[in-house]
């Protein structure tokens, strides 16, 4: 059994877009699901959310440990993942990105810090990075920047927007079926 803990992005809650029905999913395959709201989602400061999310991982062991994120969850994630003690079972980026890219929205939430990419996969065993090739919100060259510096070969998705329910992402079984692929290895 492995631990799901699954990040929304900016402007986010807990079980927004598809994370309700993957929640549901993983706990039908026999995993447990870390899925909170992180606090002040519409305008985020990111030393509090790096806070609350460690708050949420104190009992939970860390090499079962699957991070699942979307958006500026991802960014959240990895600061997380750059502390790690040890390595975490893996990390899925759904339409995330690493770098600012100029969208005022974020923009100042990722200025912060860098986010110190070999490090992310020292403390990852598995990775998968996964996007839209039509994302309105997130620059094609950003998705794919993510996913070079974490050098996995990205699962691009065919007019995926941002793969939220705005583009009709309520379910996701493709989502599901990397996530238990990633709990198996």
């Amino acid at each position: 059994m492995k631990t799901f803990f699954i990040i929304h992005g900016i402007q986010g809650y807990a079980g927004k877009h598809w994370q309700g029905w993957l929640k549901s999913n993983l706990e039908v395959s026999g995993h447990e699901v870390i899925m909170p709201t992180l606090p002040n989602s519409d305008h985020p400061d990111r030393k509090e959310w790096l806070k609350f999310l460690k708050s949420k991982t104190k009992d939970i062991d860390i090499n079962n440990l699957i991070f699942v994120t979307h958006s500026l969850g991802a960014v959240s994630a990895m600061d997380f993942i750059e502390q790690l003690p040890k390595q975490a079972q893996g990390f899925v980026s759904v339409s995330g990105f690493a770098r600012d890219y100029g969208m005022e929205l974020n923009s100042y939430f990722l200025k912060e810090k860098h986010i110190d990419t070999d490090l992310i996969r020292k403390n990852i065993k598995n990775i998968s990075v996964i996007y839209g090739d039509d994302d309105p919100y997130v620059p094609q060259n950003e998705l794919k920047y993510l996913a070079d510096v974490l050098e996995v070969q990205p699962v691009i998705i065919p007019k995926g927007g941002h793969l939220n329910s705005e583009t009709g992402y309520i379910e996701f079984p493709l989502l599901l079926e990397e996530c238990l692929k990633i709990a198996k290895d």
